[in-house]
């Protein structure tokens, strides 16, 4: 077998049992506002044309 495919069910097992943990709280959930281009307001709309 391939030694990728050992690596991945151990990181898969470690993950597993809890090792991964980022929050202390279980359950809860943090969602922050960060602002990118993905969600800006000027570009929401296109511009209105000029009359020429």
């Amino acid at each position: 077998m391939d030694k990728n495919v050992f690596a991945a069910i151990a990181t898969a097992l470690y993950e597993y049992e809890g090792n991964n943990v980022h929050d202390k709280e279980s359950g809860v959930i943090t969602i922050k506002k960060h602002n990118t281009l993905w969600n800006a307001k000027f570009q929401n709309m296109t511009p209105k044309p000029s009359a020429k």
